[in-house]
């Protein structure tokens, strides 16, 4: 159990971690293209069938940001702002949440430019909750996101289960050729590529895989009912992740530094615990 009362210091010290990453890594979107004034004009107008991208459209917030290139250059520039307002004003909580209203607005409007459900940028959301509170509510918020952060993988493992895609022996080798179609013809020497085609022409192996990766997620559910097996969840969370990318070429370091944290830091809360 994390200690009722926390060092507000020790608070800040994560909060200028986490913000100075997130702030790194928009600078890195920015760089990359990936900002929303970058596929404004997007042909995809992709909503899902979540209800906060409607919620967007209903306010007229994405009607106004996607307006022109301008204004989605000013909403770019306000997150960033913003972000470094977070950094440079640590105790001003006003600006940590206009911050992570920002973020979700640009998550839901990169995704509906995009055409696709960008899921790993939740792990930013996740993260920053314990952040949105005054520190006495620290314990409580930073518990809600540590059990998001279960729900979220444990869901996605019950839902790998529930879909039956482990009842078929050539669903992870026909995803695997599908994902990396482009990839084998630009780099067909690669190590990323034998391993891949090996899995492929071998779907016991690739279902193996995919059981392997569903178990794991599965086992999320522990942390709902103990938190004394967190350092076998953070092992769980790198080993996911870098599977994710050297088998999915899906990105990896944004879910799980983001995340981590979250295990990490309730480890050392109990050691601390322990040890006065």
């Amino acid at each position: 159990m994390l200690k009722s009362k926390i060092n507000p210091t020790s608070i800040q010290f994560y909060k200028s971690i986490l913000l100075t990453f997130i702030t790194l890594l928009i600078m890195w979107f920015w760089y990359s293209g990936l900002m929303i004034h970058h596929v404004w004009d997007s042909p995809f107008n992709y909503k899902a069938a979540d209800p906060i991208y409607y919620l967007l459209d209903t306010l007229w917030i994405s009607k106004l940001v996607l307006y022109n290139s301008n204004s989605a250059l000013v909403f770019d520039g306000l997150l960033m702002v913003s972000l470094l307002a977070s950094l440079i004003f640590p105790n001003r909580l006003i600006f940590v949440r206009f911050t992570a209203i920002l973020l979700l607005i640009y998550h839901v409007l990169l995704n509906t430019k995009m055409g696709y459900h960008a899921h790993h940028l939740f792990a930013l959301h996740f993260a920053l909750v314990p952040f949105w509170v005054k520190s006495k509510y620290f314990v409580p918020a930073f518990l809600l996101s540590r059990n998001l952060a279960c729900l979220t993988y444990f869901t996605a493992g019950f839902f790998k289960l529930y879909h039956g895609a482990w009842l078929s022996m050539e669903s992870f080798s026909a995803v695997l050729s599908n994902q990396h179609a482009a990839y084998f013809y630009f780099n067909p020497n690669t190590l990323r590529t034998i391993i891949s085609q090996c899995i492929i022409q071998n779907p016991s192996v690739g279902l193996l895989f995919f059981g392997t990766s569903m178990l794991l997620q599965l086992s999320f559910f522990i942390g709902f009912w103990t938190k004394k097996y967190d350092k076998l969840l953070v092992i769980g969370i790198v080993v996911f992740h870098l599977m994710d990318w050297f088998l999915m070429n899906l990105g990896v370091f944004l879910s799980m530094i983001s995340l981590v944290w979250l295990f990490l830091y309730q480890i050392n809360q109990h050691k601390t615990t322990k040890s006065i």
